[in-house]
């Protein structure tokens, strides 16, 4: 089980090198003798099988054209008396892939052709009836790749409809960024519940200074997301760690500062903690305001942002 799952890992990672591999192992495969054995090999034989199994190559870029060409090579193998080995899975294959990547009714159109084709070659060659259990098989094998296929897909358009669900949950957790109302609305004047909120297992010390006063509305939400956003790192990067905020009110606008003494083995730092120092640039930007973060010379982390509001402008 563990070769396998490593095997898909690598097929995943490398799509190209897999269906290259395949190609190869196909080919290889298909000028094996089915009987007589030990039959002589022809130069038609070599060509047809190089065309078919090269084709796959490009199965994932061209699924319909490499069906084509799979279904022709085969059916001109099987009249010339040359189909050596397993050369019909190519058509198998490729039929398979149309059916993972297309819509499903072009997909069992395509691979009803080309079983039809690949079955009436058969007969012609053998001199058999459709019932005859060698074609019957060889047109089971067509169905069971399409509806293979087919269910390919159909878990891949899931997993897909699942990711987009998430994405969208993920957003009702950023209310502000989608628009929904939110109760109550984040504002600098809850901002003793929220420090609160994170005091839990973590010492947070705040002050306020200048003289607190009403704030134009998009500066009040992005104040409060600033502070919050860092507190949120801090409790992430820092566990335990000593948090200060300071809130500073001046005549032109508000200044923030949020720092912490960092933590002794603090956790390595994700993707999210650069996309939270992200967002909270492009809030202090939007309102034309300027940022600034990163290590503190003594240790910990630091945050600072300026607002602009000048005392006019408050709603």
């Amino acid at each position: 089980m563990g070769r396998l799952a490593e095997w898909r890992r690598i097929a995943r990672a490398h799509p190209a090198v897999t269906d290259a591999l395949l190609a190869a192992g196909l080919f290889v495969a298909s000028l094996l003798p089915v009987n007589p054995p030990g039959a002589p090999l022809s130069l038609a034989a070599v060509l047809l099988a190089a065309i078919g199994s090269g084709a796959l190559a490009v199965r994932r870029r061209h699924p319909l054209p490499v069906l084509a060409l799979t279904t022709v090579s085969v059916v001109l193998a099987q009249l010339a008396g040359v189909a050596r080995g397993p050369m019909v899975l190519t058509v198998a294959i490729a039929a398979y892939t149309v059916a993972s990547r297309a819509e499903r009714r072009t997909a069992a159109v395509a691979g009803l052709v080309g079983a039809l084709a690949v079955g009436a070659a058969a007969i012609a060659t053998l001199g058999v009836s459709g019932l005859d259990p060698a074609v019957v098989v060889l047109l089971l094998w067509f169905g069971v790749a399409v509806a293979f296929g087919d269910a390919v897909r159909s878990r891949r358009a899931y997993v897909a409809v699942l990711a987009e669900r998430a994405r969208r949950a993920e957003q009702t957790v950023r209310p502000e960024e989608t628009g929904a109302p939110t109760d109550p609305a984040p504002s600098l004047n809850r901002l003793d519940a929220l420090v609160e909120g994170f005091s839990t297992g973590q010492p947070v010390r705040w002050t306020v200074a200048g003289q607190p006063r009403p704030l134009p509305t998009e500066v009040d939400v992005a104040a409060y997301r600033i502070i919050q956003e860092s507190l949120t790192n801090a409790h992430r990067h820092a566990p335990g760690a000593a948090v200060a905020v300071r809130l500073r009110y001046d005549p032109d606008g508000v200044a923030i500062e949020v720092r912490d003494v960092g933590a002794e083995t603090s956790p390595s730092p994700g993707p999210s903690a650069g996309l939270g120092l992200l967002g909270m640039r492009e809030r202090v930007e939007a309102v034309g305001g300027t940022f600034t973060a990163g290590p503190r010379p003594d240790g910990g982390w630091s945050v600072r942002a300026e607002l602009p509001a000048a005392e006019e402008q408050a709603e």
